[in-house]
């Protein structure tokens, strides 16, 4: 992986080091339950947090090919995922979906045409920074339920 996603290091105790949870990296730093992440996103969709018009302008994608941190292809709207290799969603949500993927296997995901949002935070943290199966389970399961 490259050294952009532990520069600085954070030492002892990892993202869990009390002062680097203090410090609050931008790109590392969001502390969360699962019901307020899934929260975030329900919200985000029912107009509550942006005008429906800014946000269908927000998610749509912007930039999007070989990531030169996460060495694989991404796609970004602006400040949201979209569907790529480090976003990675089942086919039913390649077209609407966008979000966020979190250090080891954590995903925050909202989807306008499906009326979904979900969040999985897991208790054990995958080595992945990005593709984590059960995120991508977790998101297929709630997909295939909607049919």
């Amino acid at each position: 992986m490259n050294r952009a996603l532990n520069n600085p290091h954070p030492g002892k105790g990892g993202y869990n080091n009390p002062v680097v949870l203090r410090a609050g990296w931008p790109s590392a730093g969001m502390l969360t339950t699962a019901p307020a992440l899934a929260a975030f996103y329900r919200d985000l969709l029912a107009g509550r947090i942006l005008h429906p018009e800014t946000l269908r302008d927000a998610i749509r994608p912007r930039v999007s090919g070989p990531d030169r941190t996460m060495l694989v292809d991404s796609a970004f709207g602006l400040g949201f995922m979209r569907p790529a290799q480090t976003f990675f969603t089942p086919e039913a949500a390649r077209e609407s979906a966008f979000g966020h993927t979190g250090a080891g296997g954590a995903i925050g995901l909202a989807d306008p045409d499906a009326g979904l949002a979900l969040a999985y935070l897991p208790n054990l943290m995958s080595h992945m920074a990005a593709g984590d199966l059960r995120a991508y389970r977790l998101t297929e399961a709630a997909y295939a339920s909607l049919t």
